[in-house]
């Protein structure tokens, strides 16, 4: 599978609605969230990949106004992210995997590109949001 054909799939499955894509270049995708029950809050995910789908993507929050994904503010308060470090320790990101090289080969929670890697990471921070969002980071 490639980008193209997944970002594709994403755009269309049933629950398409748990997220807004825009293909921001080859390898990068901006995806929307809205947490449920904070309908005021916007959060845009930065996923960009060095190599679609065998390695996790980098994850970062932008800011949609300015464009910048360096700041805090942009970052929800999710279980495993860092906004003061602009990084989530998750095994599912490039920078959850460089913080914890373990991760690439323990059974449990290396990085599978089977499949529908951007399906798999857009339900996944759908479900955080749906489930843990705690909210804005200051």
């Amino acid at each position: 599978m490639n980008l193209d054909d997944d970002f594709a799939a994403a755009e269309v499955v049933e629950d398409a609605s748990r997220w807004k894509l825009k293909r921001a270049g080859p390898l990068e995708v901006w995806a929307t969230f809205v947490p449920t029950g904070t309908p005021s809050e916007t959060f845009q995910a930065r996923l960009a990949w060095a190599k679609y789908p065998d390695q996790p993507p980098s994850l970062k929050f932008r800011d949609p106004e300015s464009g910048r994904l360096d700041l805090a503010t942009a970052w929800p308060k999710l279980p495993g992210f860092r906004p003061t470090s602009l990084d989530a320790c998750v095994s599912w990101t490039l920078e959850g995997i460089g913080l914890h090289p373990e991760w690439a080969n323990d059974p449990r929670v290396r990085w599978d590109p089977a499949g529908n890697v951007l399906l798999k990471v857009l339900r996944t921070l759908a479900g955080l949001f749906e489930t843990s969002f705690q909210g804005r980071h200051p």
